[in-house]
């Protein structure tokens, strides 16, 4: 093969040189050539000469659209090359987004199914008169909404849900809750 071939060994008599004159500088030799552009080569060697094949035996239009098509071919080959890896790019954010939505989606869930023990707990609590252990249970109950927040925040930095309105839901948590634990703490603090 043209394109793949090794250096010859120098003859014996090149090697001896004279013990007297210093030797001189080797000439700069060019870069070894890798194998990718040795094969590039080769590809456009063999595109740009017309095959020795004799084709004479084939239908002339059918021989013409397939070497049409082959240098269609190598000429669109770069674009090709680079089509996948632009379209993980542009799919990435997408994925993201899809993910961080299904995530809100499953600590939703979850939230719901906790809320819906503990007001299941604080009823029977409160039927049972343990006021208490009932306001501990609404305390808890409202303290899985800041996993909703919490979800609803990631889900807006990644894209899956508009950030003001993450925002507006977490700072509407926030205040039922402090709210929520005022009282709680005014009723436990004793009358003056």
């Amino acid at each position: 093969m043209s394109w793949f071939s090794r250096k010859k060994p120098a003859p014996a008599s090149a090697q001896a040189a004279p013990e007297a004159d210093p030797p001189a500088p080797p000439p700069a030799a060019p870069a070894p050539r890798s194998v990718m552009a040795r094969m590039n080569e080769h590809l456009l060697n063999q595109v740009s000469t017309p095959s020795a094949d004799s084709t004479a035996a084939l239908n002339s239009q059918i021989v013409q659209a397939v070497q049409f098509t082959n240098a269609q071919n190598f000429a669109y080959a770069p674009a090709q090359i680079a089509v996948p890896a632009d379209m993980m790019i542009s799919q990435a954010a997408g994925l993201v987004a899809q993910a961080a939505a299904g995530y809100f989606d499953g600590v939703s869930k979850i939230a719901l199914a906790a809320q819906a023990v503990l007001l299941q707990q604080m009823t029977e609590n409160i039927v049972n008169n343990k006021l208490p252990a009932a306001a501990e249970d609404a305390l808890g109950a409202l303290a899985t909404d800041l996993l909703v927040g919490a979800a609803a925040a990631v889900a807006a930095a990644a894209g899956a849900m508009e950030a003001e309105a993450a925002s507006v839901a977490i700072d509407k948590i926030d205040q039922s809750i402090a709210k929520y634990a005022d009282t709680l703490a005014n009723r436990a603090a004793p009358a003056a």
